[in-house]
């Protein structure tokens, strides 16, 4: 068990996985100026950015005349989309780079929380302008949607503490591996290496569960061997409660991209979004204040499908 320190971070770290399960599916969070409450850390408002008269000019008439920017996520998992302690008020480095881009087009923007396998038909049906979500492009997703590069980083591997197990990338095998449904992780990073590493032998198992923090929490009671997740979250869980977690491997670095729908007409103003947050400025302090300045990048590309 964690000393009572770490279970009391522990507790802070999965809080955003509790109030999914315990609240409606759709929940939202209208970004009003809202800074949270005298418990809860204070989300940044963007006051000081004004909106951007190029930028806004991209936006689509449709958006404007809706009066709001609705950006889907899975709130889940700390440090880049999770429930502050008022339980309500969503924060993270995805939320924050939403509600900047909010501001460079002079719209208020609501954000909306949905399971991860949820996020893309939501799209599709129209529900959502573009989704901020931590997603890997890959060709399948391409095939449906416009994927603009805002970040980029891996798949890390977490293990129990001082690794009792001595596990690593290349040792897993026969193992349990905790992964999150509808992750890049489940349906390509685990397998792949399964079928890598194991031939001959028992293939990694895999444990599939509804949120990179439900993982965290089956690892650190034993029920699984390792966590295999986006690094940022497994680096973050590290920090929080280093009694209980060791990060010890990252695999398959890639791009990750906010989504909209395929040839969608919001597509070239979120990339002139992202563009001019790079050039002010804004886009490096969100990274720097959720400690991910190494998953920054320089430019932010449409992706294409892979020749």
């Amino acid at each position: 068990m964690p000393s009572l320190p770490a279970a009391r971070r522990l507790r802070q770290l999965v809080v955003g996985a509790l109030v999914v399960s315990l609240t409606a599916v759709g929940c939202t969070n209208p970004d009003e100026n809202v800074t949270g409450t005298a418990d809860g850390p204070k989300y940044e408002t963007f006051d000081g950015l004004a909106a951007d008269p190029a930028v806004a000019a991209l936006l689509p008439a449709r958006i404007r005349e809706a009066g709001t920017l609705n950006v889907v996520m899975n709130v889940s998992s700390a440090p880049t989309k999770f429930y502050a302690e008022d339980n309500t008020t969503i924060v993270g480095l995805n939320p924050d780079l939403a509600r900047a881009m909010g501001r460079l087009f002079g719209i208020p923007v609501t954000l909306h929380n949905v399971p991860l396998d949820g996020i893309i038909p939501g799209l599709q049906a129209k529900r959502y302008d573009f989704t901020i979500s931590s997603m890997s492009p890959t060709a399948k997703r391409l095939e449906t949607l416009d994927m603009v590069r805002y970040g980029s980083w891996g798949s890390g591997l977490a293990v129990k503490t001082r690794n009792p197990l001595g596990l690593s990338t290349e040792r897993l095998c026969g193992f349990k591996v905790a992964v999150q449904q509808g992750s890049i992780q489940e349906s390509q990073r685990l397998p792949e290496l399964s079928e890598r590493t194991c031939k001959g032998t028992d293939p990694i198992e895999p444990v599939i569960l509804p949120s990179q923090n439900d993982a965290l929490l089956q690892l650190d009671s034993g029920r699984v061997d390792a966590v295999f997740a986006d690094t940022p979250v497994l680096a973050y869980a590290q920090t929080q409660a280093p009694d209980s977690f060791e990060l010890i491997g990252e695999l398959n670095v890639s791009a990750i991209t906010i989504g909209l729908p395929k040839d969608s007409d919001l597509t070239p103003a979120v990339q002139a979004a992202l563009r001019t947050l790079m050039e002010n400025d804004g886009y490096r302090r969100i990274f720097h204040r959720w400690g991910m300045d190494a998953n920054a990048i320089v430019d932010p590309v449409v992706e294409t499908p892979a020749s």
